[in-house]
């Protein structure tokens, strides 16, 4: 695949049809699943685990490091970068880093940030390098070795050393000559802006490749030959902040839909998960059915804060929050995995150790795997396998 590193190409406006859903439009609910998962540790030790991708070989995991001691002073905050990401490779003969040394960042607010999701081109590793500190012309403030890559993809053979990675299309890059619209950009007043871009997840679509930046509050499509264009733009979420939060009385903030995931459906149309931005109460979080040429649709709502989704071999839509009680709940609260079935009745499944949960995948035998601690100190990642979901 012959990717040029800064491809540009114009949006792509979505139309005012209406698909139909093949997830009809639920709330979340409390009910459980039947019978008694069987839950195992499958790997441990992970430094800030994100998505989880079946490939070649088994499961591949993103790890976004710990980042570093290359740090700058960006409008008051510091960033800090390091090549302590890592993508691994889990399978029937344990766990292996396939690519280490991969770029990570301290970003104060967000946390640790790095390669947060893989797929596959041309026999390479495609890695979606996270951003932050965003100039508006989309490159990065971050200093460091590796920092070049950040808001890219980062093209890699696996085992391969850094002086062999190449750059992929640049989606901050993208982002910075797309801005969104302030009517997409929501958030407080003064507190974001229009060209700022996050990559958070890719997947294989329509023949190329869909991205979700969750910064630029958009899902993009990637053409094999490299050239991005925008397939949806996600809508702000309307979000009441309680009484002495941002002030004395109730503040009504129109909340980023800032997509954290991706799903092709049986159905063949694209999915998209949101963890709406500040204040993301509970309840708020939408997954989207998405075809090109028309507007967004929310196939499932009501859920809370949502970070990865995929299709379970029944065809069933799952789902993980990374809290049940949302941004304004305890930080002690639990995550869930979610099913949704066919006929749009939201489950809770009955199973325990989610916590803090940012990946999500389904098996080649049914069975269910999810990344846990995914913003816990160094070391304390894991990824689950759970089994017996019913």
């Amino acid at each position: 695949m012959n990717w040029p590193s800064r491809p540009t190409t114009a949006i792509v406006a979505a139309t005012a049809g209406i698909a139909l859903l093949s997830i009809p439009q639920a709330v979340s609910a409390s009910s459980s699943g039947n019978g008694t998962p069987h839950v195992t540790v499958v790997a441990s030790g992970l430094n800030d685990p994100k998505h989880l991708t079946f490939g070649p070989g088994g499961l591949y995991i993103t790890e976004s490091g710990t980042a570093g001691n290359s740090c700058v002073t960006v409008s008051g905050t510091n960033f800090c970068e390091g090549e302590t990401g890592a993508v691994d490779l889990l399978n029937l003969s344990g766990i292996r880093t396939v690519l280490s040394g991969v770029p990570s960042l301290i970003d104060p607010t967000e946390g640790t940030l790095g390669p947060a999701s893989v797929t596959f081109a041309g026999g390479k590793l495609a890695v979606l390098m996270q951003d932050a500190a965003v100039n508006p012309d989309g490159s990065t403030s971050v200093q460091g070795p590796g920092s070049q890559f950040f808001g890219k993809l980062l093209l890699a053979r696996p085992f391969s050393s850094s002086s062999d990675w190449t750059q992929g299309p640049d989606v901050a890059a993208f982002a910075a000559a797309n801005p969104q619209d302030p009517a997409t950009l929501g958030g407080v007043p003064g507190d974001e802006t229009t060209y700022d871009s996050d990559p958070y997840a890719i997947v294989p679509f329509d023949g190329g490749y869909a991205i979700a930046d969750g910064a630029a509050n958009d899902v993009l499509w990637l053409s094999p030959g490299g050239h991005l264009k925008v397939l949806a733009r996600l809508p702000t979420v309307p979000e009441t902040v309680p009484a002495g939060v941002l002030g004395p009385g109730p503040v009504t903030i129109d909340a980023q839909a800032t997509p954290t995931s991706l799903a092709v459906g049986p159905d063949g149309a694209l999915y998209a998960g949101t963890l709406p931005g500040f204040p993301a109460l509970a309840g708020t979080s939408t997954i989207y059915r998405l075809v090109p040429g028309q507007r967004p649709v929310p196939a499932v709502t009501g859920l809370t804060e949502v970070t990865d989704i995929a299709f379970d071999h029944h065809g069933r839509l799952l789902a993980v929050e990374f809290s049940t009680a949302g941004g304004l709940g305890p930080e002690t609260a639990p995550g869930a995995l979610i099913r949704v079935d066919h006929t749009g009745n939201v489950v809770t499944l009955p199973v325990s150790g989610i916590s803090e949960p940012t990946g999500l995948a389904v098996g080649p035998y049914g069975a269910v795997y999810v990344a846990i601690n995914g913003n816990a100190p160094a070391g304390q990642g894991q990824v689950l396998r759970i089994t017996n979901l019913g």
